[in-house]
């Protein structure tokens, strides 16, 4: 059997190698400024010239480009970015890889006919400057699916703050008359089918450092990412492999500084190669002290093992026994991009990888009333079941990689959010999910979540040779819905601490409706009937938000944002 898919492997190279998709031609644009000398009072940054023109010649060293453009400094208008699209939009045909790069300022400015009332604009050296509505119709001039615009900046934010420039300009924009405003769901860009990589999430700044970098963080680490990332050995490095290495590293890097950034892909970003050729060869035999993980076609088995790292109870770990698949698949999926869909195939790679998956899926799979009762359930509650908890109680899990099924370590954690309870004003931890995955080959996987009673989770990650990845995965109960919130005082750099969030018209299994938020401004509601709810920024004081209406919906998560421009005495801020 291995013999086999060694040798499907090497017919699927083959055959590709002869298809246009290994002979599309590459484009590159590359956008930076420093602001230096503007006049209309923008601040000032150091590197993202620096940047544009080392993201350059790494592509020009690595990437066999068609055509390469740049502009840098008083070049960045609103009117020469137009122009250099629509030049990209007649020479880059549909099946052509095209990298767009822009280094600079983000920011958000009122208006009443965006999403959650807001604009994300891209800051030119000089007005006019470019917002999303206007990227998007430059961005539906190019033909090519296998567009990627990398952008190293953040949407809001402060200058300079703690000794590092931040690539974010103004206070998030508040309504007078308003003591915040709340986002719900906001999104990095997603244009026209394009996929969109960002040096750090929406409610983050991007920084630069000098010294031995003297760099943004981010470009620094994708650029090199350029040259050392192919993962799987194809001699190619993708969009997704060049994003995943370089997330990781930069990631660590920001937490050296200090600083919580973590670079973030939207659309489907897979199949976009930016750097190498391919050149299909033998794979090499492994080595007879290499084990490489290999799928499994058989259920699940309760077994006693050792959990990963920093878990609590260990659970289960699925073992070659001929018993039925009992997972319930629940047809509502829940895809987050990327989604592989097009990543190439490679020749089997005897180099490999871990891949540690927390979940929020709760181990208890009556609670929230998601299942049936069942006999054991009244036995337990009489106290007349003297064995352990019956197996019908505990939820099933499984998770597929590239469509099959690995052995794997089910283990889970405490947790004070997924399936916790409130009794007598006491948290009541509950327990979900933990998977480990050893030894997969290294590369970019699709990774599928199935659990009872849960959508099917979609999502994509990569395995780095020699390290563990960790993927979070959190997902809401089919049937209820929850929500993950962030409080900020002005800027989104600048979290609230034990800010009082009150929800008084909750619906749950657990019947929270007053939190506090944690030092990085962070609360949770679990487990809510779908429908709306009315949020406050307070419990005894009266506080006016815009938005303040927050829709629910069942399997999913809503994230939202509040942004005060008060903050109460009792409160602390990191600025």
């Amino acid at each position: 059997m291995t013999s086999f898919r060694v040798y499907l492997y090497i017919f699927v190279i083959s055959l590709l190698t002869s298809l246009p998709i290994f002979g599309q031609d590459r484009y590159a644009l590359f956008i930076g400024t420093n602001y230096k000398g503007n006049t209309a009072k923008i601040p000032e940054l150091n590197l993202c010239e620096a940047d544009a023109t080392f993201l350059k010649e790494k592509i020009q060293k690595n990437g066999k480009y068609k055509d390469i453009k740049v502009l840098l400094g008083s070049m960045v208008t609103s009117e020469n970015v137009k122009n250099a699209f629509k030049a990209l939009g007649k020479q880059a045909g549909k099946d052509d890889s095209v990298i767009i790069y822009f280094s600079g300022h983000g920011m958000y400015m009122k208006d009443a006919k965006a999403k959650n009332g807001m604009r994300n604009y891209l800051i030119c050296y000089d007005r006019p400057h470019i917002s999303d509505e206007e990227l998007n119709e430059f961005l539906s001039g190019i033909k090519s699916t296998k567009t990627v615009l990398v952008m190293d900046c953040c949407y809001s934010g402060g200058i300079a703050k703690k000794g590092k420039n931040t690539r974010g300009a103004a206070d998030v924009p508040i309504a007078q008359g308003n003591d915040g405003v709340v986002r719900q769901n906001a999104e990095d860009y997603f244009f026209q089918d394009k996929a969109v990589i960002s040096s750090s999430d929406d409610d983050q700044t991007s920084i630069e450092v000098g010294g031995s970098i003297n760099h943004g963080i981010f470009t620094y680490n994708f650029g090199n990412a350029l040259e050392k990332a192919d993962l799987n050995n194809d001699k190619v490095v993708t969009a997704l492999e060049a994003f995943f290495v370089a997330k990781e590293e930069t990631v660590a890097m920001a937490k050296k500084f200090s600083h919580e950034q973590t670079p973030q892909v939207s659309g489907n970003a897979a199949g976009i190669f930016l750097s190498g050729s391919p050149k299909p060869q033998d794979p090499p035999p492994p080595p007879p002290a290499v084990v490489i993980n290999q799928p499994v076609n058989v259920g699940p088995t309760n077994t006693t093992v050792t959990p990963p790292n920093n878990t609590q109870t260990v659970a289960v770990v699925t073992t070659p026994t001929p018993e039925p698949e009992t997972v319930v698949e629940n047809p509502t999926t829940v895809e987050i991009p990327p989604i592989v869909n097009v990543e190439p195939p490679a020749p089997p790679s005897i180099t490999t990888g871990d891949i540690l998956i927390r979940t929020s899926i709760i181990k208890d799979k009556s609670y929230g009333g998601a299942s049936n009762k069942s006999p054991y359930d009244l036995l337990n509650k009489q106290g007349k079941l003297k064995s352990s908890a019956s197996e019908d109680s505990i939820r099933k899990i499984k998770v597929l990689v590239d469509g099959e099924e690995y052995s794997s370590v089910v283990a889970t954690e405490k947790s004070n959010i997924w399936g916790a309870t409130s009794r007598n004003g006491k948290i009541i931890p509950g327990e979900v999910f933990v998977i480990k995955i050893e030894k997969l080959p290294a590369g970019v996987h699709q990774i599928e979540v199935r659990a009872d009673n849960y959508p099917i989770y979609k999502t994509a990650a990569a395995v780095i040779p020699k390290q563990t990845s960790n993927l979070e995965i959190i997902e809401s109960m089919d049937g209820y819905g929850a929500i993950q919130g962030r409080v900020f005082y002005k800027t989104l750099d600048n979290p609230i601490e034990k800010n009082q969030i009150y929800m008084p018209t909750v619906v749950s299994t657990n019947q929270i409706f007053k939190v506090v938020t944690d030092k990085d401004g962070n609360f949770w509601f679990t487990n809510l009937k779908p429908g709306k709810y009315e949020i406050r920024a307070s419990f005894m004081e009266e506080m006016k938000l815009e938005n303040s209406e927050i829709i629910v919906k069942p399997g999913e998560l809503t994230k939202v944002e509040i942004i005060l421009n008060k903050k109460m005495s009792y409160t602390k801020t990191k600025y």
